[in-house]
């Protein structure tokens, strides 16, 4: 294959074109809920917590709702209907965040530098 800055340019705008083509035809089926699908979400979550919340992973920060059950463990993240930026829903990475609460990689109290590794400590201590 030939590794040229001309090649790089075609395959470039082949992927790009591409993209746009796939998020055109896509974003009809993605972006309306049908008032069923409201009403069987809505169902599914009738029993837990509703707390207001808002995504911290771009810059858009995002506002939603984050669905905690009776031991507050975090089940479900939607976005808030009246956020500008979300219109009621959040993108992979908003929705991924009940994935990164729940990681058991997750630092739960600030690490100080020591020699090899870093020594569990309180927030009051490491600041």
């Amino acid at each position: 294959m030939d590794n040229s800055r001309r090649s790089f340019i075609k395959i470039s705008a082949l992927g790009a074109g591409g993209m746009a083509l796939t998020s055109s035809t896509l974003s009809p089926l993605s972006i309306n809920f049908s008032e069923e699908d409201r009403k069987k979400l809505e169902k599914q979550l009738k029993n837990l917590k509703r707390t207001p919340t808002y995504c911290e992973v771009c810059f858009w920060k995002c506002s939603g709702w984050a669905y905690t059950d009776e031991k507050n463990n975090v089940i479900k993240i939607i976005g808030n209907e009246d956020d500008p930026h979300c219109n009621g829903r959040l993108c992979p990475r908003g929705t991924g965040g009940v994935g990164m609460y729940a990681d058991d990689d997750r630092l739960k109290k600030p690490l100080i530098r020591t020699k090899v590794e870093g020594q569990e400590d309180t927030f009051r201590e490491a600041t």
